[in-house]
């Protein structure tokens, strides 16, 4: 492509020249031309070297579909390769973050970049450090035509992270840190992270370590790896698994390394541990997603000085996110409608996720573990988290200065930690200000643990907007260069130092329905059937008289069962007067119902056409007395008597999965199986919970089973989650069944779906389900109802298994 052909622009082609790159040859000017051959459907744009003020020679060929290939020719008269040079691939779940893949020189793709915004609307360059594309928001072919100038056509794949800055111009100190960090090609990839994903982290470092300790011509990024996972303490790590189960999972949007375990069972040291292994993992990531491998091969490596150079600067640059997150206010927010209804803007929904959104995304190397508080219509936010373990921090750094090798003593460490701290907290003080335009002022704390009390606030910083817009937006910037001994930002911080109110939120948006006595908006009286707080509460008063005979007659029922039967009979024929007179009573039309917990009470309406009904609660004991007179006919194997005293259980509690429980045991003694799959296939249309709806899977299967529709039931056996208390029992019966058919395989996931899809049935949890809780914790956050918005949130993260919606559920607590 030396000889590249020249075509000429005429006056009225659409054109724009970039401004200069900093990686671009001196004298020459780049950037984009449109349809200067005609209309080409596929084509965004060309890329192009400007020649002269008329002409242009092709550089490359930006696709509508995200691929960009080099061309010296228009693709009218040449073909394009069948793979392109760059691409940018979406991410799965939210189509605003991404990331630019190149072409290696092995033929395979590798991810240089990330990149947030829309193809539709403005994209930029996601960076730890700025950059050309960092700084501009461009349209999607200009966007892609300048990433693929900077990554395919100025790069040089031997200095790749160095740049092509002029040496003349540099300190010895800084040719000699450009020098450390030049990529050198290996002779062979290397994974340095091989089996982290699937054996158990104690096996995985002790693997990493031996591998390396038996090759030869070690590479910089594979010395620095034994470094750093040599200075955990395997023995005690070993002694930590016995304790408790670990598992390590990969958070892809902000690119770090998660260690799940149970704390309970954990002693604060052994939490720290855990904590400083699990940066050490993420210092180690960072490296290695700076240098453009992420989790794959290793084709390129720094020097194991500069690699420590990386992993010092990766510590240092948390700041740097601060422009950026201010820049996103304007963004759409991707949580704004999670069912069929969007949330206030500006209000308490969209701060709150736009909030949990961000720190979720943050690339912060040790552990972020935060809870934070929000009074919208005041214009306040808190937030607080852990402080940083010391020994997270870096036991040895390469002066490059002086070209040599230093120990980290304690009381350095100590220091790089409170000012790694510091950091932090400018970041998330300036996450507040990007949650929200009406926020206002924010409140930024510390915490350390202090053993039974759970943690202890060591330091507490308050900003205002304008304060921190006008004075410390411009530091922020500027502390990756600042050495992290003197402890600049922590000084800075030092005039921010004030106390925080003990609560910035009114108690009435954390009061139990029962205490709650305010009249719910139009909006969620219609989805949620009542018309004030108090009507959705489900939890008896502890000292409620009808309960404690429940409890005195199951006492009885141990040395006169017959006498406790009468007992719990005249108790149920009693309460269902109660019941009948309050029905009679009501101005319009009602139902009484039976709910278990808060969250049944919240699905209770997908089953109720007539919005004007008001659901009355029924009292526990009522419940409890009918559950008991079915146990007893259960006993003594009468099932047919059973029968109708568990429908009426049933028709008490239709939302309850443990009244379609035991509707369908009675059921399935009876052998009555047509029955039992309406009662399963109704539980399942209202079924949120993976045991639930493992249980009515394999009920559903057996009786499917019993009924010769073997196809229905191999698929509802296929559905039954694994790992649940059925899934054992579900797998057993399931080859049984495929023996009788003749099946060798089992349908995929995905056959059985479209199978049960065909017979009627939606997997659950049904949209009808999902959007009913979705725009009830909308709207009742929106409003200020938190106490019963926290259990549609919750069960939303249990189903979607969103950290954010696990973030906004701990901030209405």
């Amino acid at each position: 492509m030396a000889e590249r052909p020249t075509y000429k622009l005429r006056f009225l082609d659409p054109n724009k020249r970039f401004p200069a790159m900093p990686e671009q040859p001196a004298g020459r000017s780049y950037g984009v031309v449109w349809k200067l051959f005609g209309e080409d459907p596929h084509e965004s744009c060309y890329v192009v070297e400007f020649v002269g003020k008329s002409h242009v020679s092709l550089l490359g060929y930006v696709s509508v579909s995200g691929e960009v290939y080099k061309v010296d020719r228009p693709v009218n008269e040449i073909s394009l390769p069948d793979d392109p040079d760059m691409q940018l691939i979406l991410d799965k779940s939210d189509s605003n973050i991404g990331e630019i893949a190149v072409r290696g020189t092995d033929g395979t793709m590798h991810s240089r970049a990330r990149v947030i915004g829309s193809p539709e609307g403005t994209m930029r360059e996601q960076s730890d450090c700025e950059t050309w594309n960092s700084t501009r928001g461009l349209r999607y072919g200009e966007f892609m035509a300048s990433m693929f100038l900077r990554y395919v056509i100025f790069a040089d794949s031997e200095n790749a992270v160095s740049g092509t800055a002029d040496g003349d111009d540099l300190d010895e100190g800084m040719k000699n840190a450009i020098d450390k960090i030049k990529l050198v090609k290996l002779p062979e990839p290397v994974e340095v992270l091989l089996g982290f994903d699937s054996t158990p982290l104690p096996d995985a470092i002790e693997t990493l370590l031996y591998r390396i300790d038996h090759t030869d011509n070690l590479s910089g990024i594979e010395r620095y790896a034994a470094a750093l996972m040599g200075e955990i303490n395997l023995p005690r790590l070993r002694t930590i698994a016995a304790k408790t189960e670990m598992s390590l999972a990969r958070i892809d949007r902000s690119r770090l390394f998660y260690l799940n375990f149970d704390r309970s069972l954990l002693d604060q040291d052994e939490i720290d541990t855990l904590f400083a292994v699990e940066c050490r993992l993420n210092r180690l990531s960072g490296i290695l997603e700076r240098i453009g491998a992420g989790l794959g091969p290793v084709a390129s490596s720094p020097s194991f000085e500069g690699c420590s150079l990386f992993d010092l600067w990766h510590i240092s640059k948390t700041t740097n996110d601060v422009s950026r997150l201010l820049e996103t206010l304007s963004n759409d927010n991707p949580w704004a409608k999670p069912g069929t209804v969007a949330c206030q803007p500006g209000g308490e929904w969209d701060v709150r996720t736009r909030f949990a959104r961000i720190v979720e995304a943050l690339n912060v190397v040790t552990r972020l573990d935060y809870t934070y508080r929000a009074n919208v219509a005041e214009g306040i936010m808190l937030v607080r988290f852990g402080r940083t373990v010391v020994d997270a921090m870096p036991q040895r750094e390469y002066d490059a200065q002086d070209d040599a090798w230093r120990e980290v003593d304690e009381p350095k460490r100590a220091a790089w930690a409170t000012e790694h701290d510091a950091r932090i907290a400018l970041t998330l003080a300036a996450a507040c200000f990007a949650s929200g335009a009406r926020i206002t002022h924010c409140y930024v704390q510390i915490a350390a643990s202090d053993g039974e009390q759970g943690e202890r606030v060591v330091e507490t910083y308050s900003f205002g907007r304008a304060a921190y817009l006008a004075d410390c937006v411009s530091v922020a910037k500027d502390l990756e260069s600042m050495d992290m001994d003197n402890m600049p930002c922590k000084h800075l911080l030092e005039a921010y130092e004030a106390d925080a109110p003990d609560m910035i939120e009114p108690a009435e948006v954390h009061a139990r329905p029962r205490d709650d006595h305010r009249p719910l908006p139009p909006a969620l009286r219609e989805l949620l059937l009542a018309d004030t707080a108090d009507e959705l509460e489900v939890m008896e008063e502890d000292d409620d008289p009808y309960v404690a005979r429940v409890v005195e007659l199951r006492e009885q029922s141990k040395v006169d069962r017959a006498g406790a039967f009468e007992g719990f009979s005249r108790l149920v024929e009693e309460l269902e007067a109660k019941c009948t007179v309050a029905e009679l009573l009501a101005t319009g039309p009602v139902r009484t119902q039976f709910c278990d917990n808060q969250l049944v009470r919240m699905v209770l309406p997908v089953m109720e056409e007539d919005r004007s009904v008001r659901i009355l609660r029924a009292p526990d004991a009522l419940y409890f007395a009918q559950h008991e007179i079915c146990s007893f006919y259960a006993e003594q194997e009468n099932f047919e008597r059973a029968l109708p005293e568990v429908r009426r259980l049933y028709d008490l509690a239709r939302s309850s999965m443990q009244s379609h429980f035991a509707l369908i045991n009675v059921l399935a003694r009876l052998e009555r199986y047509d029955e039992i799959i309406e009662v399963a296939r109704h539980g399942l249309r209202i079924a949120s919970d993976r045991p639930s709806i493992g249980y009515l899977f394999y009920r559903l299967a057996f009786a499917y089973w019993n009924c010769d529709q073997l196809e229905l039931a191999l698929a509802c056996y296929r559905l039954v989650p694994r790992g649940e208390e059925s899934g054992g029992s579900a797998q057993e019966e399931m080859q049984g069944l495929m023996n009788e058919m003749g099946v060798i395989k089992p349908p995929t996931f995905e056959e059985a779906v479209e199978t049960i899809r065909k017979a009627g049935l939606g997997l659950p949890p049904v949209p009808a389900v999902t959007n009913q809780l979705a725009d009830a914790a909308v709207q009742l956050v929106d409003n200020g109802f938190f106490f019963l918005a926290r259990g549609c949130i919750y069960q939303m993260w249990r189903t979607m298994g969103n950290d954010e919606l696990g973030s906004l559920n701990r901030s209405l607590g």
